[in-house]
């Protein structure tokens, strides 16, 4: 995997200030998504979305870059998300500013578990731990899938939010398979089983963890 070096504010002002920008205009949209959608669960990600405290890392940093055989895919599935409304607009938009600095991981799969999405998946981390913003609170990641890819099965103790930018097939316990559609929410209370899987076409989404 390549790496770059990701510039502080210090080192550059200009650039530190885009990146502050678009991270406000992107949680500031986030929010509004979450908070408009009239769900419970997605009120009680916008409460933390909204009082989440967060700044740019204040030290520079090694960045992993996305690999080559995934940027097209990032490309593809960014061109071809919905913006549907001015919100979805501004988010992209925040994304294309935030998305080339940001760091880029992988995550393994269980040793009983298929193991072969782990090089054909990656997160953009966004916010939180090893983020392009610090936070304690959440963490705020993009998660893109090569096409016909499945993330397994899988749990964690953090209640999830995905706001879905591409077409795909998601998994919960207590619901099943379903494909909520592009632009739509997915929520997976704490400690629940959840999947997730690509169709023809990359799987894109952005997707937030409360601590």
């Amino acid at each position: 995997m390549g790496s770059k070096t990701m510039m502080n504010s210090t080192e550059d002002p200009a650039w530190g200030q885009d990146i502050i920008r678009s991270g406000d205009v992107l949680r500031r949209s986030l929010h509004n998504v979450l908070s408009g959608s009239g769900c419970d669960e997605a009120q009680v990600h916008a409460a933390s979305l909204a009082t989440a405290q967060w700044k740019t890392r204040k030290t520079a940093e090694i960045s992993n870059a996305l690999p080559g055989f995934l940027g097209g895919h990032l490309s593809a599935a960014l061109g071809a998300a919905p913006r549907t409304h001015g919100d979805l607009v501004s988010i992209l938009g925040a994304l294309s500013t935030l998305l080339p600095h940001v760091t880029w991981i992988n995550r393994q799969a269980r040793a009983d578990q298929d193991s072969a999405f782990v090089e054909r998946h990656r997160h953009g981390m966004i916010a939180g731990p090893g983020g392009l913003f610090e936070c304690s609170t959440l963490t705020l990641g993009l998660a893109l899938m090569m096409p016909e890819t499945c993330y397994p099965y899988h749990q964690h103790p953090p209640a999830e939010f995905y706001l879905v930018l591409s077409p795909g097939e998601w998994y919960r316990e207590d619901v099943g398979w379903w494909s909520p559609g592009a632009g739509g929410l997915v929520f997976n209370p704490p400690s629940c089983v959840h999947a997730m899987k690509s169709t023809d076409v990359p799987l894109l989404a952005l997707w937030g963890l409360m601590h």
